[in-house]
């Protein structure tokens, strides 16, 4: 999935003035917002594990994420932009309908 941020969202006004990246914690929410989407059902981390920021996204970088599920619940994502990998981890999550 293709994903663009808006530079003049008001997130940016925080995170950094003057030269905007997008938080770490909203790259990992997006992820976990496209498996929902992917499964056509709701889902929540439960753990994120080896988390690695590569490089720094900044607004208006076109930035692709590359979600591979496998049977135990688990996925790993990878963030990547003209292929070049920017961040990474792998998380275990719950689908709060049917996983309780």
């Amino acid at each position: 999935m293709l994903i663009r941020f808006d530079a003049l969202h008001p997130i940016f006004s925080g995170h950094f003035p003057g030269e905007p990246i997008v938080p770490g914690a909203c790259l990992v929410q997006i992820a976990e917002e496209l498996l929902s989407e992917q499964l056509h059902k709701p889902i929540r981390w439960t753990a994120v594990r080896n988390l690695k920021f590569r490089q720094v996204v900044t607004p208006n970088m076109p930035i692709v994420f590359h979600l591979t599920m496998r049977e135990d619940n688990t996925c790993s994502v990878l963030i990547t932009h003209l292929d070049t990998p920017h961040a990474q981890f792998t998380a275990t999550y719950l689908c709060p309908d049917t996983d309780l």
